[in-house]
């Protein structure tokens, strides 16, 4: 849980191919930025900024970042936006100083629900259930799977 003497401060983030959930959860941070359609790059720009400040100014050590399913759709071009918006907030954390843990939705589900496939009611109910303070602040599904991959991260680190 942490290097040398000083506790790693963890965060996680939960993103698509129109916004972003950034949580910090221990410096109350509880960022929902949702992106403007149509010019891709400027939101990937926007998203390194938001993410690489975010990183800076809490001194996150280990960001989580749920691993985007591009198996699931069929759609290329949304496969294609999702792994532009995963590389561009993976590489933003990376250059603040932060460590990137890209975790797969059914590991850290399975490892913070205890359910693999838990569905969006459960993971809420189980947040609100055991964090009901960061349960408040996140005001979309989008925020509440971003704390529980903080929450994960943090028991990656506790081993």
């Amino acid at each position: 849980m942490a290097r040398g003497d000083t506790p790693v401060i963890v965060g996680g983030i939960d993103y698509g191919s129109s916004r972003v959930a950034i949580v910090v959860p221990p410096c109350g941070v509880f960022l929902d930025v949702q992106l403007v359609p149509g010019d891709d790059f400027g939101a990937l720009d926007v998203i390194s900024e938001t993410v690489w400040n975010t990183v800076i100014q809490t001194g996150v050590g280990v960001v989580a970042l749920e691993a985007s399913i591009l198996g699931m759709s069929r759609n290329v071009r949304t496969a294609r936006s999702l792994a532009r918006m995963e590389g561009a907030i993976a590489v933003a954390a990376r250059q603040a100083g932060a460590t990137v843990v890209s975790a797969e939705p059914a590991t850290w589900k399975k490892a913070v629900i205890g359910i693999g496939n838990a569905d969006k009611r459960a993971i809420s109910d189980w947040l609100h259930h055991h964090h009901p303070t960061w349960h408040q602040q996140c005001h979309t599904q989008d925020l509440i799977d971003a704390t529980c991959l903080a929450i994960y991260a943090q028991e990656t680190l506790a081993g």
